[in-house]
Parts: structure tokens; C-alpha cells; sequence
């Protein structure tokens, strides 16, 4: 009922025709008088004979008469491939009258006198003329028509009838004399739209209802008649109570991206994935599906333009996922459509009922730029572009949307707009370097959402996609982790060296070896990860350049206990060759190995070879100080070996401007003595300890490294300072603290 001066509404009749109701915003005004015009073959019986059956079955009366177009029994024919077509309706519910007889042989009024008579026995309340053109070719003038169409027009809405009259007329220009007199005009045509040769439908003229003046496609199926209105079905819902930013945000799972996505992406967010081909799109939106089922139990949907069901899941079990089982639990679903099949509105309108009737809290379209391809017209691809996000915000899902873009151009999209309308806009690149290809990910845009900025590592292998961040990014999220608390020496496992620096190694200190080559750093960190066997604790020997049998080899020569102590577990070796590494997912390697070990001592052997193309990188240093930071904060105590490009005493420490972030650092150097390289150990600094500044000799033997006099003959360090060291060391493995 309508409110206190309020017009009553139009009664409306519903058309059964999918979208065409919201396009006449609730309906067919009742009683209305509607041309439906357009060429041989356009769909106008078709789309008027599903309105009539659709009426019947909601209990209303339809006469359908035919003219001189087609007789009825050829229309019933072609009636019953339909769903639509119910034959139980005829004659009770539906009535076919063919007219061409009396108009061939009595004429106009004759004929519609019979037509009046039709309808007094059988009170319709839809009728239908097909084809209404034949009246113009039958009549004498266009005042005889116009005349006879008024006439007509008026017995009918007597009756209280809504009446279609078909006709194949020109839908550029409505100057029939009897148009002035009919309530509307209703157009159907083929045209090209959207770079497709489509059926589309306009409503031209409809009193009494303000509807949509735009073209839409319609399609004809078994089913009948579907009508496309993405512009009205697809309108974005408001959202009563919690905002998107305050509402639960949705991690992806997949590693460190969400790093870079800071506390997440809000629900009915849509984000574009952009990249050339082979920079990992498909990949990333199909983890982001399979994460997101496995690991949090939430639906996810894949429409795919390009690769089948079959093909998708044997990717996916080519990086190790079982994809079958998530799609066998009901938690994914994959669509596959052929791109030379794509209608672009009638395929969203699809979407939209997947998305809908799945329950869907992922969803990837791959491609968006596949999916639009025929499309010339910027402004039309930004409305389809539109209308997809629609679909993920309606249902306040999360979307992913890949687009390919060209090689070698500055572009972000393929069409330069469809970032304008979405949430979100992630980079995926690559670039040759050397003989490696290198893949890198940007989150160039997240709307509502602190991301991290700038372009990091990325690469694709067994497991999935696997994130990089880069380390400025990274580290400028973490507050800065003081030194840890002192609690107490440990030995270096040299203990002469032990001697120099006050008692052993400040617990949780960070000590840099800078060496020439040859001069025992490596012999040193073995020695310093060893000493963990003597406390059952445990010790992290990271190498880059020697594997671990050539490690075993050298100790072995030297007497060093290796072997068992790899096979005790107390030390543990992780090989990173420099050449499959870049710093940051060297860092990255680094941290999962501490997290999962927890190890007391850590060597790195060396930071040298972690430089990039023989220089000297700012890189570089950010990974040092990341690596510094993180392990300070964890308690471990570390010493770091680095490649000095210097022989001899004379030279500078190093040229890496790393030596402020050690709290210990030891430089070996070559000294001339006799005509002969006599390698000697300094100790240039230790916080927190009083340290022997003098240059001591270095011996390579049996039992590994040692130090011997100080360079120039001055004695070693004192027996007191000896047994000072083995006070702090305490009893050896095996042996028992004498009390």
C-alpha cells in the first residue's frame, strides 16, 4: 500500500525472462500497449512467446494470433524444443489463433471484428499480435492504419489487456503513424558490442516506468530467452555495521606475501596481478586458492580462460599440492571457459552465480586480460572492470585478478584502467641476470592497508611461490633489538685468542674474522662451532663457498672432531652456494634454518661471498645488519668470516664498512719477517672487554689453529692468563669439575 499522499503504483507483470524485469525496473506496466520491433531473426517471437507462458503459468489467459508471417502450426512446431513451451497450457491457458485467412480474403475490419470476438469468448489478459506489420501493407492509408490501431488499442484496454504487437520494423527511426498511440517501444537487433556480434535488446520507450535506455545483450538457449544487465544486477550493496578496514582481514597464506601486505587485505577487496608471461600470475592465484582452502578452511573459486581443470591440477601437483583433495572436499571449484566461447556480460552474469551460490571467500580470474581481449573502448572495459569487482564486493570476498601486459612497456594493465576501479594493484617481473632469470613482486597499490613498498625477491619452485622481502622494507618494521643481556664468556675454541679478549667471547656477541686468504678463518669459525659439543648445545656452520665434504675434509686433516659432532647433531651444516642466491633470500634461508635448529653459536663463512657481481653492495650491508639484528635478539652468538682484499698489516680492515655493527673483530694479515709471509692475528676491537692490542702469530696444524708468539718477539699471553681461560671453559667432554 502506498503512504499518505503517495500515488498508488503501476501494477506490474512479471516476464520470466531473466534481468529484462530489473531492466523495466519491477516489470511490465499491466494493460500496456508494447511495439516489439526488429529485423527477421532477432528474437522477437521468441522473446514474446516466453513472456506468454511465463504469464500463463502465473495463471493468466494469453491469445496469440498470428498473421500472415507464419501459420500456427509451423509456430508450435518450433514452440517445443523450449523449456519454456508447456503444451498442458494450450487452448486452456494459451490460445493460437491464425488470422491470415480472414485477412486475405475480408480485410481490416472484418478481421478485427473477429479479433473482438476472440476476445470476448476467451476474456485474455495478454495479447499478442504477430506480425502487426501486416496491417500496413493490408491498409488503404496511414490514416486507415492509425485510425484502426486507435480503435484497436482502446477495445483492448477495455479489456484491461497487455498487448505486443511484433513487426519487423526499422529500429533507426519510429515514424509509423500508429507509434504516437502505444505505451511502448521495445527494440530487438544484432549488432557488434563489445568487439562480439551479439543480440541486443533496448528498451525504447515505456510509459509509466523509468527504465534502462542502454543496449543489452540477450542470448537465446533451450531455456529461451537470458537477458544480460551487468550495469544493473551487478550494483554494489551497502554494507550495514562494520566497515571493511575494521572487519577481519584475509591472509593469503602464501609465503611472506603477507608480509608484504601488511596486517592483511580487507574483505571485498579486489586485486589486479599484473606481469609479462611467465612472471608466476597463474601460479600465485592458483596458491592463493589452495592456501586458503588447505590452511584456513575457505572456499575458493578459479575461473580459467586458458588452462582446463585437468591441466591446472597437474601444476599444482607438480609444486606439491594436492589440489584434488581440496576440490574433492567442496572447498575449490574450478570454471573453465575457452576463450573463443567468452560473452563478456553473459559470462559475468555467470561469475556472479558462481561466485554467489558457492559461498566463495577467494576467488582468481585468470586472465582479466584473456577475459576482455575483444573489447577496443577503454570506457567499456573500465565498466566490465567495474562490474567484476561488484561481484567480490557483494559477497566480501577477496579477488585476485591477473592481467598480462607487454613485454618491454611501462605499462601496469593491459588496458591502462582497470586499476582505476580496483582495490589493489600487485607487480609480478623478471629479468635476466646472467645465466638465472630473476623474479621480483611490487604491491604498487592496496587501498585501506600499510603495505611494503618498492620491489622484492621472488621465485617459484617445489612448495609454491616463495617471497623475498627486501631488507630495508623488512627491518624497517621491527623495532631495533638491543644487544642481549651478558651472561657470561664462551670460548672461541682457540685458547690463546680467549686469553687476548678478557676470558672468551661476550655470550650473544657478534664477531667479525676479516682475513687474507690463507691466514685460518675458516679453520677458526670450525673451531668456534665445535666448542658447542663441550655444553651439548648446539652450533649452525653456515658455508658458501666449501660444501660440507670438503669442510669434513679439511677438518679431518686437522684432527677437528667434525664428524662426530655432525653425527651427534650438535653441529649442523647449511650449504648456500652464492650463485643461487641473492641477499635477501639469503637472510630468509638463514631465518627458517635458525628457527627450526635454535642453535647457541652460528658461524657464516663468509659475508664476502654474498656480494653481488664482484662489488661491493649496499645490499650487502643491509643483510649484515638484518642478520645482526635478528640474532642478538635470538641470543646466539656469532662469528662472521669476510674475504680481505689486503695482505699485510698495513692495509685498511676492510673496504665493506661493515666493522660498526661487530662487537669483536679479529683481522688476519700477512707480516714480512725474514723474506718470508708470516700470517698474525690483531685483536682491533671488543665491547665491553679490555683486550690485548698486540699482533700474534698464527699457527696451522694439528688440532687446528693456534697462536704463537707476538709478532716481533714478545712473549705469548701468561700461564695466569692460560689457566684464567681454562677456569672459564671449564672440564673438557668427559672429564669431571674437581671440587
Amino acid at each position: 500500500m502506498s503512504g499518505p499522499g503517495e500515488k498508488p503504483p503501476i501494477d506490474r507483470l512479471e516476464t520470466g525472462i531473466p534481468n529484462l524485469d530489473a531492466i523495466l525496473q519491477g516489470g511490465l506496466p499491466k494493460g500496456m500497449t508494447a511495439v516489439i520491433a526488429g529485423p527477421p531473426g532477432s528474437g522477437k517471437t521468441i522473446l514474446t512467446q516466453q513472456v506468454c507462458f511465463h504469464h500463463a503459468t502465473q495463471g493468466g489467459r494469453v491469445l496469440y494470433f498470428n498473421t500472415l508471417s507464419e501459420p500456427t502450426a509451423k509456430t508450435l512446431l518450433y514452440l517445443r524444443p523450449f523449456s519454456f513451451f508447456d503444451p498442458k497450457l494450450l487452448e486452456e491457458r494459451i490460445r493460437f489463433i491464425d488470422l491470415g485467412l480472414m485477412l486475405r480474403t475480408k480485410g481490416l475490419e472484418l478481421t478485427a471484428n473477429l479479433l473482438m470476438e476472440q476476445l470476448k469468448q476467451f476474456k485474455p489478459s495478454m495479447v499478442v499480435i504477430d506480425s502487426y506489420k501486416v496491417f500496413d501493407d493490408l491498409s488503404q492509408s496511414a490514416e486507415e492504419l492509425r485510425k484502426f490501431t486507435y480503435e484497436l488499442i482502446v477495445r483492448l484496454m477495455a479489456w484491461e489487456c497487455t498487448t505486443f504487437l511484433l513487426g519487423e520494423y526499422s529500429t533507426d527511426h519510429f515514424e509509423h503513424p500508429a507509434f504516437s498511440a502505444i505505451d511502448g517501444i521495445i527494440t530487438v537487433t544484432q549488432s557488434s558490442l563489445s568487439g562480439e556480434q551479439q543480440r541486443l535488446l533496448q528498451i525504447i520507450k515505456m510509459r509509466g516506468t523509468g527504465h534502462s535506455r542502454d543496449k543489452h545483450p540477450f542470448i537465446i538457449t533451450q531455456a529461451g530467452i537470458e537477458v544480460y544487465a551487468p550495469s544493473l544486477t551487478l550494483r554494489r550493496k551497502r554494507r550495514t555495521g562494520q566497515s571493511p578496514v575494521e572487519a577481519s582481514r584475509l591472509r593469503t597464506g602464501v609465503s611472506r606475501f603477507d608480509e608484504l601486505l601488511g596486517e592483511g587485505i580487507p574483505p571485498g577487496s579486489s586485486i589486479i596481478v599484473s606481469g609479462v608471461s611467465g612472471s608466476g600470475k597463474t601460479v600465485l592465484g592458483l596458491e592463493f586458492i589452495y592456501r586458503g582452502a588447505r590452511d584456513h578452511g575457505e572456499k575458493g573459486i578459479f575461473f580459467s580462460f586458458e588452462e582446463t581443470e585437468e591441466r591446472l591440477c597437474s601444476t599444482a601437483r607438480g609444486l606439491g599440492w594436492e589440489l584434488e583433495r581440496e576440490i574433492e572436499r567442496g572447498l575449490v571449484r574450478i570454471v573453465f571457459i575457452p576463450q573463443p566461447d567468452i560473452l563478456v556480460d553473459r559470462h559475468i552474469l555467470e561469475m556472479q552465480r558462481h561466485v554467489e551460490s558457492f559461498g566463495a571467500r577467494r576467488v582468481v580470474l585468470d586472465s582479466m586480460s584473456v577475459f576482455l581481449h575483444k573489447i577496443d573502448d577503454k570506457r567499456l572495459v573500465r565498466d566490465k572492470a567495474f562490474w567484476l569487482a561488484n561481484i567480490v564486493q557483494n559477497q566480501e570476498a577477496v579477488g585476485l585478478f591477473t592481467n598480462d601486459v607487454p613485454a618491454g612497456t611501462a605499462q601496469y594493465t593491459r588496458f591502462g584502467v582497470e586499476e582505476t576501479v580496483m582495490d589493489g594493484l600487485v607487480l609480478l617481473s623478471w629479468e635476466q641476470e646472467g645465466l638465472e632469470r630473476r623474479r621480483y613482486i611490487e604491491v604498487n597499490k592496496l587501498r585501506n592497508t600499510a603495505h611494503a613498498r618498492g620491489r622484492h625477491a621472488m621465485s617459484i619452485a617445489h612448495g609454491g611461490v616463495r617471497i623475498f622481502p627486501r631488507l630495508d622494507e623488512s627491518l624497517a618494521r621491527e623495532p631495533r633489538i638491543p644487544l642481549a643481556p651478558r651472561r657470561g664468556r664462551l670460548s672461541s675454541g682457540v685458547p690463546q685468542l680467549d686469553a687476548l679478549v678478557g676470558g672468551g667471547l661476550l655470550d650473544g656477541s657478534v664477531t667479525l674474522v676479516s682475513g687474507s686468504p690463507g691466514t685460518g678463518k675458516s679453520t677458526l669459525g670450525l673451531q668456534f662451532a665445535l666448542e658447542a659439543a663441550r655444553t651439548s648445545e648446539r652450533a649452525l656452520y653456515i658455508t658458501l663457498e666449501e660444501g660440507p665434504t670438503q669442510l669434513l675434509q679439511g677438518a679431518e686433516e686437522m684432527g677437528l672432531p667434525l664428524r662426530e659432532a655432525l653425527e651427534a647433531g650438535t653441529v649442523e651444516i647449511l650449504y648456500l652456494p652464492r650463485e643461487q642466491l641473492h641477499a635477501a633470500r639469503f637472510l630468509n634461508a638463514v631465518e627458517e634454518r635458525v628457527s627450526s635448529l635454535a642453535p647457541s653459536r652460528l658461524v657464516l663463512d663468509s659475508v664476502s661471498d654474498i656480494e653481488l657481481q664482484g662489488r661491493v653492495s649496499e645490499e650487502l650491508r643491509w643483510l649484515f645488519y638484518g642478520l645482526v639484528i635478528r640474532l642478538r635478539g635470538l641470543g646466539v652468538t656469532s662469528l662472521f668470516t669476510l674475504e680481505a682484499r689486503s695482505l699485510f698489516l698495513a692495509d685498511t680492515l676492510s673496504e665493506h664498512g661493515l666493522s660498526p655493527l661487530a662487537d669483536n673483530i679479529l683481522m688476519c694479515r700477512y707480516a714480512q719477517e725474514n723474506g718470508l709471509l708470516v700470517p698474525v692475528l690483531t685483536v682491533v676491537k671488543t665491547r665491553g672487554s679490555i683486550h690485548d692490542r698486540g699482533s700474534h702469530c698464527l699457527l696451522l696444524g694439528a688440532g687446528g689453529l693456534r697462536l704463537g708468539s707476538r709478532f716481533g718477539g714478545a712473549p705469548p699471553p701468561s700461564s695466569e692468563a692460560k689457566k684464567e681461560v681454562k677456569k672459564r671453559r671449564g672440564p673438557a667432554p668427559g672429564q669431571k669439575r674437581r671440587k
